[in-house]
């Protein structure tokens, strides 16, 4: 059985890959060592007897027999191994091989012949000098080497184990692939991805400071956590005010009750909210416009989000210059959980719409107060024909 040169495990002749370690071999199996070399002499008297014995016994195979084995066992090595004590017993041997009569192999073609054939006379060996020595064989000559032929060789047993890599199939147990070397065993899968949170680790802890760094991280930890509570609980509702203002549609509102410091004779304060732009509200002739002002009122609150601003007596221009304009309103507001605020409001003197973007949570209460006029004299009524207010949904 042929072996592994790496590992020493049995290999299948043929294979060109160790099925234990996977190592290369050879393509060919190591030639077995060269037979010993026949020894040309004969050395002692035992080996004398044991050769004029055989010839003895061989004598009958052939009409010259006793020539060969004469022959064979007389040589130059002969003469000078043999002992003086030995000459009488290789005459003896020589004797009794010439005394038997050989016996002609019977011819199957041909008719038997069982007629004695005579013993032919002992011949004497020959001199020294003529005898062949033994020479040394030749030394063998390797085999080619055999490549086998793996081009679809499929799996033989219902357990071999196909190569991944080349599709040969191969004898159950291996672990390496007997043609092209690669492993057997079926790669392992993808590692499953470990958790974020398993992955952090705190730092390796040193004598003496690991405790104090530990204490150190777990109070920024802590001073975060309550910044973060803080600034959730201080500036969240702002934020999501901000953001639901800027995304939110705002709806037109009426105020529950609207009231005026004076009012003109066929222009009350309700001429502000009743939708239209050719009714308009005007303070009282006898007194002067200036500080003059209408408040509105909203229950439950609202949150402001736009104002628009109807001046002038009605839409059409030539009736818009009829009546004196408002220049300039201070818009005063009030909510339920803190002081007023105030803004000044600055407007053209045009008709139609003029709307002012100004955003108040919770408001309860709405002023406008005149500060300034277009076209002011003796006689005209400064004219204030809509406010709309919208808030968010």
């Amino acid at each position: 059985m042929r072996t592994c040169d790496n590992c020493g495990a049995e290999v299948t002749p043929g294979d060109g890959f160790c099925g234990n370690c996977g190592a290369f071999l050879a393509w060919n199996d190591p030639a077995p060592p060269p037979a010993p070399a026949a020894t040309a002499t004969a050395v002692g008297a035992p080996a004398a007897r044991d050769t004029a014995t055989d010839a003895a016994r061989d004598a009958g195979a052939g009409a010259g027999a006793g020539e060969s084995v004469a022959g064979d066992t007389a040589g130059p090595g002969a003469d000078t191994a043999a002992e003086p004590g030995t000459a009488a017993e290789d005459t003896a041997a020589r004797r009794a091989a010439a005394l038997v009569v050989p016996v002609r192999p019977v011819d199957d073609d041909g008719p038997d012949r069982s007629d004695p054939v005579p013993a032919a006379a002992p011949a004497e060996p020959p001199p020294a000098a003529d005898q062949p020595r033994a020479v040394r064989p030749g030394l063998p000559v390797a085999p080619a080497p055999v490549v086998r032929d793996f081009a679809g060789d499929a799996a033989g047993a219902p357990d071999d184990v196909v190569c991944p890599a080349c599709g040969t199939g191969n004898p159950a147990g291996r672990s390496f692939c007997r043609r092209c070397g690669g492993p057997l065993a079926a790669p392992a899968g993808p590692a499953a991805a470990v958790p974020w949170w398993r992955r952090l680790r705190w730092p390796r802890r040193r004598p003496g400071r690991g405790g104090l760094r530990r204490l150190l991280a777990v109070l920024l930890v802590l001073a975060l956590l309550a910044a973060a509570a803080w600034a959730a609980v201080r500036f969240g509702p702002r934020a999501v005010d901000a953001v639901r203002d800027r995304t939110t549609t705002p709806e037109a509102v009426l105020p529950s009750a609207v009231v005026a410091s004076s009012e003109a004779r066929g222009h009350p304060a309700r001429s502000l909210v009743d939708g239209l732009n050719n009714r308009y509200w005007a303070p009282a002739a006898d007194r002067p416009a200036t500080g003059q002002y209408v408040e509105l009122t909203f229950d439950p609150p609202i949150r402001l989000m736009d104002l628009i601003v109807h001046t002038g007596a009605s839409p059409q221009q030539d009736v818009f210059v009829r009546q004196a304009r408002p220049a300039e309103l201070t818009l005063t507001l009030w909510t339920g959980d803190g002081p007023s605020s105030t803004r000044q409001l600055r407007l053209s003197d045009r008709p139609g719409p003029q709307t002012f973007h100004h955003v108040v949570g919770g408001v309860t209460r709405l002023r406008l107060t005149i500060d300034a006029s277009y076209g002011a004299q003796r006689g005209r009524e400064v004219a204030l024909a809509e406010v709309e207010v919208f808030r968010r949904p």
